[in-house]
């Protein structure tokens, strides 16, 4: 009886996890399928930089320069820092290195400045509005890189989002490979497959079109992931591009990288119980978009798919051991590739080591995110 149950259990979690696995097996391929060629041909878009910020004088000033230095005419495009709710010199260094300057007083958060900042920025002539955080650099080419995919048709377009510091610390290489996958490598998969690629907060252009059928009313602690949410339910997909990046400056510290991780899970599982459920009934209903948006607001981290693997093994039998195994090497593969394409190899292997003890704290991170820390604003993640 009890080597039943055992065996039952370990089908149970090999299922659970198979799911999960699979469909990072099936991304990565797509991610690494050739592209098809395209016109060169472009319409020269008109862009509003957009960069909100909350007492960011610490970066905001290289934020600028990078922004204002774009391969791109000078005429058709213009930087705009919000500067929300701050109590430094934000607005001060942003106009001395030439932004336009918003300041703006009230509820704080980063959805309510951006509609704030969008209300305005739609009564002038921009064709698209770039939005970038406050401890970014721009690639020289984003804006040509976005003309050319948008003068293709897309009306919303995610750059790819790095990390400008990886060398920094342990815990910056950790975070390089999690980017390499989750902000490059997956969406660049899903986006091959003719779903949307997700908006990550950070280097994400909206069209015109977009912005207006599409209002910027998301105001919760992950408003991309909501914006997102609210683009796929009126019919709007992102298209993901590795042509061009925004390289954003993260926390070394511990506790400073959990605020930002606790931020991020706890508001993840907000949006969940906020919209699981519509996106689900909108998907029995042949809501293709719903689906696309579903799949990717429940694909859970990889930290929480290792458990049922490792569950599946200490349950099941041989086979199901070896079925875990290969679930295993799916996963190593789709990191070692994000690894090649996005990051770092040889800072792959230098963490190796510290992998299990990351796993563990990001473990404990997202347990403390669902029952601590419920009211959570747009605070300044503090950096070094």
């Amino acid at each position: 009886m009890l080597e039943t149950v055992s065996l039952i259990l370990g089908w149970v979690f090999l299922l659970i996890a198979a799911i999960p696995v699979l469909y990072f097996g099936l991304v990565t391929v797509a991610a690494c399928w050739p592209e098809k060629a395209r016109s060169p041909e472009t319409k020269k878009l008109k862009f509003a930089v957009v960069i909100p910020a909350h007492n960011e004088s610490l970066l905001i000033s290289e934020t600028v320069r990078a922004a204002l230095s774009q391969n791109y005419d000078d005429d058709n495009y213009k930087v705009v820092v919000i500067a929300d709710n701050c109590t430094d010199d934000t607005a001060e260094k942003a106009r001395i290195e030439g932004a336009h300057v918003i300041e703006r007083t009230g509820p704080p958060g980063k959805g309510q400045a951006l509609f704030h900042a969008f209300t305005g920025l739609l009564e002038e002539q921009w064709d698209a509005f770039l939005i970038v955080d406050a401890d970014s650099l721009m690639h020289v080419d984003a804006l040509k890189v976005l003309d050319q995919e948008m003068s293709h048709g897309a009306k919303v377009v995610q750059l790819r989002y790095a990390i400008r510091n990886p060398e920094d610390s342990i815990r910056t290489r950790a975070l390089e490979l999690g980017m390499a996958s989750f902000n490059a490598l997956r969406p660049k998969g899903r986006s091959a497959l003719g779903m949307s690629s997700g908006i990550f907060g950070n280097g994400f252009c909206i069209s015109r079109e977009a912005l207006e059928n599409v209002p910027y009313l998301a105001h919760s602690i992950v408003e991309d992931i909501e914006y997102h949410i609210h683009l796929l339910l009126k019919g709007y997909r992102t298209v993901f591009t590795d042509k061009a990046c925004v390289y954003a400056e993260m926390p070394t510290s511990v506790e400073a990288s959990k605020t930002q991780r606790i931020r991020w899970e706890r508001g993840r599982w907000i949006t969940i119980k906020s919209y699981a459920g519509q996106l689900f009934r909108n998907s029995l209903k042949g809501d293709k978009f719903s689906l696309d948006a579903l799949s990717d607001v429940l694909t859970p981290p990889a930290t929480l798919i290792i458990y049922p693997l490792l569950a599946a093994a200490l349950f099941g039998d041989t086979t199901i051991r070896v079925l875990a195994l290969l679930l295993f090497i799916i996963i190593g593969l789709h990191y070692l590739i994000a690894s090649i394409r996005y990051g770092s190899v040889k800072g792959l292997f230098r963490i190796g080591l510290f992998v299990p003890w990351y796993l563990i704290w990001k473990t404990w991170v997202f347990v403390v995110s669902m029952i601590k820390d419920r009211n959570i604003g747009w605070n300044r993640t503090e950096r070094d």
